[in-house]
């Protein structure tokens, strides 16, 4: 998938390194000045969107680490569900 594509994508269907990538890249831009008021604005908003996703995917992957149990032989066992999302 091309770079201008991912950072185009909406927030909820980006995997987490992703989201987190374009987060730092819009905080930069913010933090430089690269970019005027208006567009932060609309750049914030971006990144608590992008912010909302990687609490849900950690949400999701805590969810599933617990639901991991200890074996007999003290390993861990449990079916680890993969989702779309992630």
């Amino acid at each position: 998938m091309p770079d201008m594509t991912k950072r185009g994508a909406k927030a909820d269907q980006l995997k987490f390194e992703d989201a987190v990538d374009q987060l730092e890249q819009l905080i930069e831009r913010i933090e430089t000045g690269e970019i005027g008021l208006e567009e932060s604005l609309k750049q914030y908003q971006r990144g608590t969107a992008l912010i909302n996703r990687c609490r849900a995917i950690l949400s999701a992957a805590e969810k599933q680490i617990a639901e991991l149990t200890v074996n007999e032989e003290g390993g861990l066992q449990g079916e680890v569900k993969e989702e779309d999302e992630q």
